[in-house]
């Protein structure tokens, strides 16, 4: 069994807005190549401190970001891609933006379907 490559780093990928202009980072975890780990990532604030506890694994899915931005409160926000020359990077985090979108999505339906069943 493989194991994963040590991480060594952050790379900012996304940017959550608030309507009151708070701003959170979404950043994908990289490993010793500099190589994205697709679909680890860790919330930051604007500043980088950690808003949040992280999972006992040390980062977040995509469900995971979104039932963490809707469990405190970060709902209805703005979700901007971070501009980037690459146009490979940019490709990937129109993509994770989407994908991002998608979840938001879900957990308020999943929110509004568990307070209806109570």
């Amino acid at each position: 069994m493989a194991s994963d490559p040590p991480i060594t780093g952050i790379r900012p990928i996304l940017t959550v807005v608030q309507g009151n202009g708070e701003r959170l980072i979404v950043a994908r975890l990289t490993n010793l190549g500099g190589g994205s780990q697709s679909n680890r990532f860790v919330l930051r604030q604007s500043d980088f401190r950690p808003p949040w506890t992280h999972p006992d694994k040390g980062y977040f899915g995509y469900a995971e970001v979104a039932r963490a931005l809707d469990a405190n409160g970060w709902r209805g926000c703005k979700i901007e891609a971070m501009p980037t020359a690459d146009l490979e990077e940019r490709r990937a985090r129109l993509l994770a933006r989407k994908k991002l979108h998608l979840q938001c999505v879900e957990a308020a339906i999943r929110r509004v379907q568990e307070s209806n069943a109570t």
